[in-house]
């Protein structure tokens, strides 16, 4: 699906966390075994889960195929540093800044030509899934990583998905790199929507084929938006609900389509406060669209409602909206803190040109 650009937001200016060296965990990459197993087809390449390694495209290309060979049933090493990172850092930011820091100190760019031999003969294009790079580290030696874009984007997708970021891959010409989403993050140079996400302008771009590339930078090249993206859980999470204004006396439907990239989707839920009374309940599954009824209720009640879906693999996602009944107008979302925000600025500018 293409995507959107969103206005240059300002000079990129990060300040990156520092690191503190952790003892990888032990565990078994690629379905159970290590070394992987490869089986040589029609003169290509593929692993254990029947994908090619050699090719990119496709039903059995890598992309994003690889990705889910290290998440899921098959999480273990990769995984299991993004839950350290989550459990180290409880600020979003600082994690997000931390898992790039950490990628680029053990990752180094190398060619797949150069670096991948099968059967003695080297390979033009290759793909390393996630535990297959993390395996490559080793802190005694001080040994690195060497792959190139793909190798380095199924690595951070992992470790951010196990981080507890949404995670999508995007594959540009000869190239791939990855959006999470992160809206709160003030340092991108670029925010992206993502169609049929559901939410706005957000995702930001996770560029870690450089040593020195800041979070959320998108290189000159790819600032035109014309690339594919790949969510890797919630390929669809559209939310609405019906009135738009409820009044007095009007039950309130509440409807999702939600559609999982991978696997099946185990619940879909719906929670929703009013006063000090909280409920939840199941929503109703009709194929890909989610539905529950809120009960009519008195003018002036604020509604704060919730759509929590849970994936098989155990990811989660969810959407929060509110309402009151009988109010025509409903104001936008950080309205508020904006109008406050350009109003403390105009001040500021003021006093400092008088």
């Amino acid at each position: 699906m293409s995507c959107q650009r969103k206005a240059l937001v300002g000079v990129a200016i990060i300040v990156l966390t520092c690191f503190s060296s952790w003892r990888l965990a032990c565990g078994l990459p690629s379905g159970g075994t290590y070394p992987p197993s490869f089986v040589l087809r029609f003169g290509e390449w593929y692993d254990s889960w029947g994908i090619n390694r050699n090719f990119f495209g496709g039903s059995d290309g890598f992309i994003p195929n690889v990705a889910y060979e290290s998440i899921g049933s098959d999480k273990d090493l990769a995984y299991s540093i993004g839950e350290m990172f989550r459990t180290n850092y409880v600020r979003e930011v600082e994690r997000a800044e931390a898992i790039l820091k950490y990628v680029q100190r053990w990752t180094d760019y190398g060619f797949d030509v150069d670096n991948v031999y099968m059967n003695d003969i080297p390979q033009a294009e290759w793909a390393w899934n996630a535990d297959e790079m993390a395996y490559m580290f080793d802190e005694d030696s001080n040994s690195v990583a060497i792959g190139d874009c793909e190798d380095m984007a199924f690595l951070c997708a992992t470790i951010y998905l196990a981080a507890g970021f949404d995670v999508a891959l995007v594959s540009p010409p000869e190239h791939v790199a990855l959006l999470i989403w992160l809206p709160e993050y003030d340092n991108a140079n670029y925010y992206w929507d993502i169609p049929d996400d559901g939410r706005d302008y957000g995702w930001i771009w996770v560029e870690a084929t450089g040593e020195e590339n800041p979070l959320g930078w998108t290189p000159p090249d790819f600032a035109d938006g014309d690339w594919w993206s790949y969510p890797l859980v919630f390929t669809e999470f559209n939310v609405e609900f019906f009135p738009l204004h409820p009044q007095d006396g009007d039950d309130v439907t509440v409807r999702g389509r939600i559609i999982s990239a991978q696997g099946a989707i185990e619940q879909v839920s719906l929670s929703y406060s009013i006063g000090r009374i909280d409920e939840q309940i199941p929503m109703m599954n009709l194929g890909s669209i989610y539905e529950a009824l809120i009960p009519r209720q008195p003018e002036g009640t604020k509604v704060t409602c919730t759509v929590s879906a849970v994936s098989s693999d155990g990811f989660t996602r969810d959407h929060t909206f509110e309402y009151v009944v009988g109010q025509t107008f409903q104001i936008p979302p950080f309205l508020l803190e904006t109008v406050i925000v350009f109003f403390v600025i105009f001040i500021i500018g003021g006093l400092l040109f008088r």
